[in-house]
């Protein structure tokens, strides 16, 4: 090889060299930019190894199930479903405690229950070293609560929502467990189907929770054997998506004792403490993700509450729509409670009695209602509408034959309804 040729490979291998770090520069920088899945660190979780401690770390079980119905999720992506996933996770240490292992299901109407996650261990394995169950550890609630995620994007299958009919498939799952056994259940309660279907509730009524667990006795959706040394806890109750109606805080309470009675219906007697527990997360942000196909699902409607204020408590004197003085207190009470009501629609309606002549009759009812709602207004309260309704029809809730006099002070009265149809957004 002459000296020419040889310097010319020496120039080549030269620029050879200096370009080698540029492409070695670009393959890293794009496998940088591929973002692998972020969640393949949990995977570790759904791969139980065969290892010394396997049948310990596979002794007690917790089982999640998560409401995915109209009623909780919403019916459209923006509906702004309940978010149960990032404050699970501050949960998540209590509800595996003492268990191996945990799944996570979807449900929806009857026979339509999905599980995204079975048999995912709680703990690392005895053979990790020390730095690896340390950080394992600590991802656990994480992971967890990324598969409640996964469970509430999913869509139900069918319509209707079936909450019995997905606990009883869990209690089956856990009946094939040793140990401690808990169920979580993440719903609003408000079953459409079955014994406990809620449509047309009052939500109101302590008879109707007895009638209830009844005939979901009676029906044999549940025997006291059907949770049987499980711990329960229910979650959530009566929070539904912000566009859907909403209950007030007298309902939800009522929900609560319902599912509780059922719950307890489900357990041997006498009851353990930590049979059934009702609680509720924290506020997260709601909702949002891609639009799913849903199936029509009727959702039960909360029913309006009434404020009625005549007789001895009525706003006005005859012929007049000037608030009484006395009427201040009680329409300042009823503003604090519905101002505090996200959603809340309020409408007044003014009566009169029928002394007045008919071309009196609606001008000074509507004056009554206007007057009212002013007063809301002024005192906070949002989505107020006002309708004169003239001379009004019977006295509401009159269990005895009133006087002439006591039916006169109940015809000039106001009352207001309340519909909480959707949280202000």
């Amino acid at each position: 090889m002459n000296t020419r040729s040889a310097a010319k490979n020496h120039a080549q291998a030269a620029r050879v060299l200096a370009v080698l770090p540029v492409l070695l520069a670009g393959l890293l920088t794009g496998c940088a930019d591929q973002d692998p899945d972020p969640w393949a660190k949990c995977n570790w979780m759904s791969k139980l190894p065969d290892d010394p401690d396997a049948g310990a770390r596979r002794t007690g079980h917790t089982a999640i199930l998560v409401d995915v119905t109209s009623s909780v999720r919403g019916p459209k992506a923006e509906s702004g479903g309940v978010n149960h996933s990032e404050p699970a996770a501050q949960y998540m240490e209590k509800w595996l405690s003492g268990t191996g292992t945990m799944s996570v299901a979807a449900f929806g109407g009857t026979d339509d229950i999905r599980w995204v996650a079975e048999n995912w261990a709680t703990g690392p394995s005895a053979k990790d070293n020390e730095e690896n169950r340390k950080r394992r550890a600590e991802m656990v609630s994480e992971c967890v609560a990324h598969q409640v995620a996964e469970a509430q994007a999913a869509a139900p299958q069918s319509g209707g929502t079936d909450v019995l009919d997905a606990v009883r498939e869990a209690a089956v799952t856990l009946a094939e467990h040793k140990g401690t056994r808990r169920l979580v259940v993440l719903t609003d309660g408000l079953a459409t189907t079955g014994c406990a279907d809620l449509r047309g509730s009052t939500f109101k009524d302590p008879l109707e929770i007895d009638a209830i667990a009844q005939r979901c006795q009676d029906d044999q959706e549940l025997t006291s054997d059907t949770l049987a040394l499980i711990d329960t806890v229910l979650v959530d109750l009566g929070r539904t998506a912000r566009d859907q109606p909403q209950a007030n805080a007298a309902q939800t309470d009522w929900i609560g004792k319902l599912w509780k009675r059922l719950c307890q219906a489900a357990h041997p007697k006498p009851a353990r403490p930590e049979d059934c527990a009702v609680t509720a997360l924290p506020a997260a942000e709601p909702l949002g993700g891609k639009p799913v196909a849903r199936p029509d699902d009727p959702v039960p409607a909360f029913p309006g509450r009434t404020y009625t204020r005549a007789g001895a408590n009525a706003f006005f004197s005859p012929n007049s729509s000037v608030l009484l003085d006395n009427a201040l207190p009680e329409i300042t009470k009823i503003a604090v409670e519905l101002r505090n009501l996200d959603g809340a629609q309020v409408r007044v309606f003014g009566y009169v009695d029928p002394r007045g002549g008919s071309a009196n009759n609606h001008s000074l009812s509507q004056a009554r209602a206007d007057a009212v709602k002013s007063k809301l207004e002024e005192l906070g309260v949002k989505k107020v509408t006002a309708t004169g309704k003239g001379i009004a029809d019977g006295c509401p809730k009159a269990e005895t034959r009133l006087s002439t006099e006591q039916k006169l002070r109940c015809d000039r009265r106001v009352d207001i309804l309340v519909d909480q149809v959707g949280r202000d957004r």
